[in-house]
């Protein structure tokens, strides 16, 4: 896909195995499209528009993007490494189940009930995001950063390698399983002996 495609909107359609690798794509909309295998690395996309579209087994590492919205977007399988979704427009509804997206950034976006299923998040920031009643079972989130986050009600049951300071998010209802709980009182200095 090229600048030059002289369609604009894309309904219901498959695309799989392209490779758009380093494209700029404006102007372009898509709508329940499947993207099934394809390659879409270090692409500009200028004011584009997905809107309940289904990425699997995908590469969207490096992606960026202006004026561009993912509305009820669904990946599985997909590696989105070093993407800034804070760029994202309002609102950004995005489900990840078994996706590599290891330092990107959410910043301040508002994601209540995100979606973050058996993930590789490792250096992902969410400083300020909106995380209520958000789901991060199994994922692993070494490094992630948490800070003005609210967690309310948030799920991290299975999820690992957290470093969550209860001082510094709101956590009220959040859920949390051990022995990986036990790093939310690393924040408190409470020594923990055996």
């Amino acid at each position: 896909m090229n600048n030059n495609d002289q369609e604009y909107a894309y309904e219901h359609q498959k695309f799989e195995n392209i490779i758009w690798d380093g494209n700029t794509i404006s102007g372009k909309e898509f709508y329940e499209c499947q993207f099934h295998k394809c390659s879409l690395k270090e692409c500009i996309f200028i004011d584009c528009s997905f809107e309940n579209c289904t990425f699997e087994d995908c590469d969207l590492s490096l992606i960026q993007f202006k004026k561009t919205t993912f509305s009820r977007i669904v990946l599985q399988h997909s590696k989105a490494i070093g993407v800034a979704w804070t760029n994202a427009r309002d609102p950004l509804t995005a489900d990840f189940q078994h996706c590599r997206l290891s330092y990107g950034t959410f910043a301040g976006k508002n994601l209540k009930k995100g979606v973050f299923i058996h993930c590789q998040a490792d250096e992902v920031d969410f400083t300020d995001c909106n995380l209520t009643q958000a789901n991060f079972t199994g994922t692993d989130l070494a490094g992630a950063r948490f800070v003005g986050t609210d967690l309310t009600q948030a799920n991290f049951v299975g999820a690992h390698r957290y470093a969550i300071n209860v001082q510094e998010n709101k956590i009220r209802k959040a859920k949390f399983s051990l022995p990986d709980a036990l790093a939310l009182l690393d924040g408190l200095g409470v020594e923990i002996v055996q």
